[in-house]
């Protein structure tokens, strides 16, 4: 019982930990702000209001990409390297085996993801409601693809997390390779008119997607003078398989990294 209370002890200091930082302070009410611009965009007559909900709830979500990218980041880059800092000493020496405190952090950083997202997607669903007194019937499935999709974002995050000492080059890294190093190459094999199946960037398009009327074709073919073209856009088993895929790979090296690191590494 002792073992089991200890585990619920870390699981609820570290969620509490998280919960009062300025990272969840500062995003979660900016997630809630982004999800409301464009209302006040139509309120204000900056921009005209969309001919409908499909259409609105689109625009809202295009946000969600990069907002996920910057979520995830913040959140889970100091996941593993903030244990073998000074700050986290106290948890490695704790009778735990690795597996469990890995688990226990891993979820407590789930919840506090998981609840910035659900902030942002109820506010988007909300302003729609306000303009169109309406949601759009996909709302359900954007809510269960965005909350897999952030998963796998963490998963992924806290791979870097535990191969960098520095809880701040950590993050860092994950910004720089998700925010730039993964759309430079889906643009290198858009510009091959190939599919990059491979990234989750790719897969997070389907957020999007699913917001549309009627969802998108997986190939788009456009015929030009100068030469056809390829659009590719994930189809949401594709995209889930992705995110599984990416969420099994951080998960695995993660934990196979975390076991390998020693105390001497602070």
């Amino acid at each position: 019982m002792s073992s089991v209370a200890g585990v619920k002890d870390i699981f609820y200091y570290n969620t509490l930990f998280y919960v009062r930082t300025k990272r969840f302070q500062i995003m979660l009410p900016l997630a809630v702000l982004i999800s409301f611009i464009n209302t006040f965009l139509v309120d204000f007559h900056v921009v005209t209001k969309p001919a409908s909900a499909f259409l609105f709830t689109e625009a809202n979500l295009g946000y969600s990409e990069i907002l996920f990218i910057l979520i995830a980041s913040m959140f889970a880059g100091d996941l593993v390297s903030r244990d073998f800092s000074k700050e986290g000493l106290f948890i490695l020496t704790q009778p735990f085996n690795r597996e469990k405190i890995f688990a226990v952090k891993f979820l407590s950083s789930i919840l506090a993801v998981v609840l910035v997202v659900l902030a942002y997607l109820a506010g988007s669903f909300a302003s729609t409601f306000i303009l169109y007194h309406s949601i759009i019937p996909t709302w359900w499935e954007i809510v269960g693809i965005s909350i897999v999709g952030i998963i796998s974002l963490v998963s992924f995050v806290s791979l870097f997390s535990a191969s960098v000492k520095s809880p701040t080059v950590s993050i860092t890294i994950s910004i720089f390779v998700l925010l730039i190093g993964f759309p430079l190459v889906q643009s290198i094999m858009g510009d091959l008119n190939k599919e990059p199946f491979f990234l989750v960037t790719y897969a997070l398009q389907s957020i999007t997607d699913l917001a549309q009327r009627v969802y998108p074709p997986h190939v788009v073919r456009v015929l030009s003078p100068t030469g056809d073209s390829v659009t590719y856009n994930p189809t949401v088993p594709e995209s889930i398989a992705i995110f599984l895929a990416y969420m099994l790979l951080g998960i695995v090296l993660c934990l196979v990294i975390y076991r390998k690191r020693q105390l001497t590494d602070v």
